[in-house]
């Protein structure tokens, strides 16, 4: 009996991504490829290494040897930073509105996913793929794609043969954290703002029967300590309603992080990648069942 048409859509989650390595090893070892690959933020990382091509044992390894400074660039040194706070701490007006746009720049991130790939344009991807970005002046969601959707959604903006590195540091950008994007007359931020789990553009692409990925853990957290977490847990507040309709779009859904996570611990990749896996074999048995 054949097998349906599968595609995979691997959600944001910072970090958290790297256990979207641990679900494919998974899948790989049962012999389940998906055919669609999409993805959102850290999805979209994963997601374009794993549709160019590169082998999952290599993205373990990158993933292992990953630190901070990879993909971390601050929009100033230190000492324009204390030059910009001692010329503006009297007016807080103007301290506020000559603030940079975010925290750092995400070009190392696109940096580091064309030199992993070897390639440096969606027309180079062969197997369909699709990351999610939003335009921060229309408000609008951006779908880049090496492959025509079967249907496009209305207020939603395509874009073929983009730069790859471009489009998936511009789908990382969380807003603060990571510069946005600017791209033919849009400025592009992290697309978990409009899609956090991108199941329904999986299905667009192709995908007879879709398996979501999610990173967002369920319920109450620890209270956040930094810039960083406070921002991105208001993110999560406001999307959480926005990824249970996400999921609606998948057949399964998979949650390595439903319990604990933190976005920025680059100290647990190892049990990351794990919990992956467990979270993959867990969900085998209803994978098979839906695929024949």
């Amino acid at each position: 009996m054949k097998r349906k048409k599968m595609g995979i859509a691997l959600g944001g989650g910072g970090i958290l991504g790297v256990a979207h390595i641990g679900v494919l090893e998974v899948l790989e070892e049962h012999g389940i490829t998906p055919t669609v690959v999409t993805g959102t933020s850290a999805g979209s990382i994963v997601g374009a290494l794993y549709a160019a091509g590169v082998k999952l044992s290599v993205m373990r390894e990158l993933s292992l040897s990953l630190r901070k400074e990879d993909i971390l660039a601050w929009n100033f040194t230190p000492y324009s930073f204390v030059r910009f706070l001692l010329s503006n701490l009297r007016d807080m007006t103007s301290l506020l509105n000559t603030i940079p746009r975010a925290l750092f720049s995400g070009e190392k991130i696109g940096q580091l996913v064309e030199k992993a790939t070897d390639k440096n344009s969606f027309s180079e991807i062969f197997a369909p793929f699709g990351v999610v970005a939003v335009d921060l002046i229309t408000g609008k969601k951006v779908v880049f794609s090496n492959t025509s959707p079967h249907s496009k959604q209305p207020g939603t903006i395509y874009f073929q043969k983009a730069p790859l590195g471009m489009a998936v540091a511009a789908s990382c950008a969380i807003p603060g954290i990571f510069n946005p994007v600017s791209y033919q007359d849009t400025l592009l931020s992290d697309g978990g703002l409009m899609e956090m789990v991108p199941a329904s553009l999986a299905r667009t692409l192709g995908s007879h029967v879709v398996i979501g990925v999610d990173l967002k853990q369920k319920g109450a957290v620890e209270e956040p300590q930094t810039l960083i977490q406070v921002v991105q847990r208001g993110i999560d507040i406001m999307t959480l309603q926005g990824v249970r309709q996400d999921l609606q779009s998948a057949d399964l859904v998979i949650s390595p992080m439903e319990y604990d996570g933190k976005l920025d611990d680059f100290g647990r990749v190892a049990e990351l990648l794990e919990r992956g896996r467990q979270a993959a074999l867990e969900a085998i048995p209803d994978l098979e069942r839906l695929l024949f």
